[in-house]
């Protein structure tokens, strides 16, 4: 189910749709301790999700895990696997951009559309409900927020979800998920405290509190 694949864009870790987490860490930690000599501390890889909308929970961590092999994972993939005549072997089709840095995405982002993106992501519009954001870092939107977000899914507890209007179906940061929303049309941001994730209140949330968590 876990398994390394060459392509013209560099090494992936594929993942195959799965039953049990521990299962998959457990291959994770087979496969990189049996590749040691083949890595440098440092290296990145990608990281593939079969059946990602089923698997999303689990994604900080499968990126632990491999962040504790001295490893750091550049992008999250998403989509299909296709198998292709180049030498390759192997072309994913992935959803959105997900190189590392800021993605900027400047319009709404309707129904059916995913946005998978390594690093933070900011929307100058709104997140219709159907939607999903997919961020290893932070989210922010200027705009209404009703979709599906996830952030920390690389970045972990320290990042952050803020909206105009956050009105989401569901908010994950790292593992933690919650279906709270915010007051409607008040900003506010989302964020871990204590173990689980909250919802307050821009102007009424202490930003070095947030940064520890």
């Amino acid at each position: 189910m876990v398994d390394f694949k060459m392509t013209k864009d560099g090494l992936i870790l594929m993942v195959e749709d799965y039953v049990s987490i521990e299962e998959i860490l457990t291959e994770i930690t087979d496969k990189l301790t049996q590749m040691g000599s083949f890595f440098t501390k440092g290296d990145e890889v990608a990281l593939f999700i079969e059946n990602h909308s089923k698997h999303v929970q689990d994604i900080p961590k499968m990126i632990s895990r491999i962040k504790d092999f001295g490893l750091s994972v550049s992008r999250i993939l998403v989509g299909k696997p296709e198998e292709s005549g180049s030498s390759s072997g192997m072309k994913v089709v992935q959803k959105g951009e997900t190189k590392s840095g800021t993605r900027v995405i400047k319009r709404n982002i309707r129904s059916g559309q995913v946005i998978v993106h390594s690093g933070d992501v900011i929307v100058v519009g709104d997140l219709h409900k159907g939607a999903e954001i997919m961020a290893g870092g932070s989210v922010v939107i200027f705009g209404r927020a009703e979709g599906v977000i996830r952030a920390g899914l690389n970045e972990g507890y320290k990042a952050v979800i803020m909206a105009v209007d956050l009105q989401p179906t569901l908010i994950q940061i790292s593992d933690r998920m919650t279906h709270d929303k915010g007051v409607e049309k008040v900003p506010s941001i989302a964020h871990v405290r204590a173990g689980r994730v909250v919802i307050d209140k821009w102007d009424e949330v202490d930003f070095e509190e947030v940064v520890k968590a």
